[in-house]
Order: C-alpha cells, then sequence, then structure tokens
C-alpha cells in the first residue's frame, strides 16, 4: 500500500537557516533605585550588527530591599512587608533607536494584577509565579512571601528578596524575533517606574509605620540570535522592497485612562473616559476606594471593589453597549464573570482555571459590599472580526474617531468613600522595521 500524500517525507528538504543563539543580559544603568528618589529605571538594549532578540524566553530579575521600620520617637524596630514584583511597577515605557516613544503602559502593576487573576491557574502561580516573583500561591496577596524590615529610622536596608516575572508588554511578547540588531542610532530602551511604597508594599504592623524599599541588580534577560549571511542578505532585501512601512508584526498592548466616582452617589452613574487606538479588542473597569490606594494596609493592586454594582453599561459612539445592562448580584454574576472571559478569549475554556473564586478572603469575584475586597472587574467586548477591509485595524473596533465614552455603573446603595475606576484597553499594536534603521509603532 502507498502512503499517502499527506504524509510522505519530501525527497528535496529545503535547508535549515543556519544560526547562533547565545544569553545576553540587560542590564540597569545604575546599580540601584528608590522611589523617593530615582524612580525611574532605564534598561539600554545593545544588540550586535544584525542580530535578533527572541523575547519569549526573556524575564525580568531585580533584588528587592525591605527599608520599611516603626518608630514611635523613642524607640524603632522593623517591619516587614508583602509584596511581589509586579506590585513595584508603576509604568513602563519603551523607546525606539531614536529615543521616541513606541509603547507606554500606565498602571502596569495594577492590570498585570488583573491579568494574574483572571489567566493564570492556582496550580501554576503555586509552582512557578510565586516561588520566582515573591507573591500569593492562591490569589489572596496575604498570601505573599513575607519580607523583614530595618531597625532604623533612615532608610536602612532590611532583609532582601530576588524576585523573577515575564514583562507583560507588546514588545517583548515574544510572539516573533525583533531585528533590534539593524536599528540605527542608540539602542532601544525600557524604562520601569518604580510605584510608591505605599501602594507597592503592604506593612504587617501599621502603628507608626514607615513603608520604604529600594530594587537592585536590575536586568532582562533574553536570546540574542545570528542569522547567516545568506538569511541577512536576504532579510535586508525584504527591508529595502517594503519601504517606509517595512516590515510588521501585530501584538497586544493596553492603554489606560482613570474617571471617578464620588462618595455617597448610588443609582446610574456616567464615567466619561477616552481613549483612541485603532484596534480595540476589549475594556476593563477596575474601581478602588481613593483612600485604599495609598494605604499601606491595604492590597489596592491585588483587590478592588466592586463598588455595590447591581448592573452596568458602556456608551460608545451614542450607541449602548451591550443592548441591555449586565446584571450582578451576590448570588447571580456569573454574566459578569462570563463577559469578562469573554474579553480575553477564554469564556470557552471550561478546564479553565484561575485565581477568582465566587467566595473566599481577597480571592472572590464579586460582592455586593463596596467594602468588601474583591478581584471584580466590569468588561466590554470591541473585538470584531468583520474588520478585514479596513487595512488600519486588525480584529478590534476602531476607536480612532470616536470622541467621549461613557461607562455607566448602577450603584445598588450609597458609595462608601470617593472611588478611582482604572479603565484599560487592550488593543493592536503594530511594531514596524523600516531599511533605513527605524523602529515605529501604530496602535
Amino acid at each position: 500500500m502507498s502512503t499517502p500524500d499527506q504524509v510522505k517525507y519530501s525527497t528535496n528538504p529545503v535547508e535549515g537557516v543556519a544560526a547562533t543563539s547565545e544569553l545576553v543580559i540587560f542590564r540597569s544603568e545604575l546599580p540601584e533605585y528608590n522611589p523617593s528618589s530615582n524612580k525611574f529605571i532605564r534598561i539600554n538594549l545593545p544588540v550586535a550588527s544584525k542580530g535578533w532578540i527572541d523575547w519569549s524566553d526573556s524575564v525580568l530579575s531585580l533584588k528587592f530591599t525591605n527599608r520599611s521600620h516603626q518608630t514611635d520617637g523613642a524607640s524603632t524596630s522593623e517591619s516587614a512587608v508583602k509584596t511581589q514584583l509586579n506590585n513595584l511597577i508603576k509604568s513602563i515605557t519603551i523607546l525606539n533607536s531614536q529615543g521616541e516613544q513606541i509603547e507606554y503602559i500606565q498602571e502596569y502593576g495594577l492590570i498585570s494584577n488583573i491579568m494574574d487573576d483572571l489567566t493564570v491557574s492556582g496550580d501554576h502561580k503555586k509552582s512557578i509565579q510565586q516561588v520566582l516573583a515573591g507573591g500569593s500561591a492562591d490569589g489572596n496577596p496575604d498570601s505573599a512571601t513575607e519580607v523583614a524590615g530595618a531597625n532604623s529610622t533612615s532608610e536602612a536596608d532590611g532583609s532582601s528578596l530576588t524576585m523573577v516575572d515575564r514583562l507583560m508588554t507588546g514588545f517583548t511578547s515574544g510572539t516573533y524575533l525583533s531585528p533590534l540588531g539593524y536599528l540605527i542610532g542608540n539602542s532601544c530602551a525600557i524604562i520601569l517606574e518604580l510605584q510608591d511604597p505605599s501602594t507597592a508594599l503592604k506593612i504587617n504592623t501599621t502603628a507608626n509605620g514607615v513603608v520604604a524599599y529600594k530594587v537592585s541588580n536590575v536586568e532582562i534577560r533574553a536570546k540574542q540570535i545570528l542569522f547567516n549571511s545568506t538569511f541577512n542578505a536576504d532579510f535586508e532585501q525584504g527591508l529595502m522592497e517594503a519601504g517606509t512601512t517595512g516590515i510588521n508584526y501585530v501584538t497586544e498592548s493596553f492603554i489606560h485612562a482613570q474617571g471617578s466616582l464620588n462618595n455617597g452617589v448610588s443609582g446610574t452613574q456616567n464615567v466619561p473616559f477616552s481613549m483612541n487606538p485603532r484596534s480595540a479588542l476589549y475594556i476593563l473597569a477596575a474601581h478602588r476606594k481613593e483612600t485604599d490606594v495609598t494605604d499601606q494596609d491595604k492590597y489596592s493592586l491585588g483587590v478592588r471593589s466592586s463598588c455595590a454594582l447591581s448592573d452596568y453599561q458602556w456608551e460608545v459612539s451614542g450607541k449602548a453597549m451591550p443592548t441591555q445592562p449586565l446584571q450582578l448580584a451576590d448570588d447571580n454574576f456569573s454574566q459578569g464573570y462570563a463577559n469578562v472571559l469573554d474579553c480575553l478569549g477564554i469564556v470557552g475554556a471550561i478546564n479553565h482555571s484561575n485565581l477568582v473564586t465566587s467566595a473566599g478572603t481577597n480571592t472572590r469575584f464579586y460582592a455586593r459590599t463596596s467594602t468588601t475586597a474583591s478581584k471584580y472587574v466590569s468588561g466590554l467586548v470591541l473585538e470584531d472580526f468583520n474588520s478585514a477591509t479596513n487595512p488600519s485595524v486588525y480584529s478590534g473596533m476602531n476607536l480612532s474617531v470616536v470622541g467621549q465614552m461613557l461607562y455607566r455603573p448602577n450603584l445598588a446603595a450609597s458609595l462608601s468613600g470617593a472611588h478611582r475606576i482604572d479603565f484599560f484597553c487592550s488593543h493592536n499594536v503594530s511594531f514596524h522595521f523600516t531599511f533605513d534603521g527605524r523602529c515605529y509603532s501604530v496602535k
């Protein structure tokens, strides 16, 4: 019996492309940083000529040192804190070789925590992320590793913990190799902004407590790939033929906006916000009590508030979305939860596991009382797979010409304290590399 065509081996196999791979370490410009003075960590990305970076195996590592303490004026004692690596990063900026911003993610620690809650399984958190990044193994931020403080009134060093995690940016997504060795000018750079200590850390004893920390030994590890001369010549020819548009790859990033709800309001509220990507995939809204954000006794990044929502809806271009408000209650929040999973593309993953529970301390998805800590976020799906005829849109909704949008939460009870609303829009971003050695992005 003859072999079916689809499983026959070729008698003229295509030769593989010869290449070499090596681990490279990109280090920060300064040996140490702290949020009270030099809070911007610049990591330059020098790459060998005609070299490529494989971000799929890349990791960020740093040494976290606790400097928190307690003092009553007469004596001083150390204060332990709990945190994790992504809590320490307020924003991330990516610069091209001309020093121009090609990606920026504000409130990085918050969206990174949200994505952990909804997309990372408990087993993975226990075996990988909790071990590497110092965070919680079960979704409750109170289960994070405790780091001892310093017995001093000044910013003296206490105990340290080396933390490792992936960077959640489009530029470092790892979907494609990045030809950074073909750029001219200076090296591309990643700039990390450190989070305020009272937001990033949770101190174990708040009375007379002072929270402080520093980071050192900041490094990004990745693989550098060098191909042979034949491949390089073919690639350069392709760049030349691509002209000013260059070659590009499409990945995902986040735009942030902010709104607010006043103390004591109830009923349906209109919260305006604006963000204008060409291809928006979904929008998430996270609620945090304003005083919790800088409270050193609160996990304001790891858990948020539901604002006692009974339902919510959005308005985009004068159109209500969805057509009927999504209902929420302590015994009926499945629709709201499914809508968020739909945003992330995992609503149909029956076997999917994450760090959200129907009940439990600091792990429950929704609670009708605004003072109960929860993992709650509101979601709006925008992805549209009928956009192929629009060259500036990939699979999301084109918001580039949309003005002000509205988020309409309906509060079942008077709000306890003013709340901050953080909006995150997931969107396609296209990174372009041109023959004249430039890199730019289209959002």
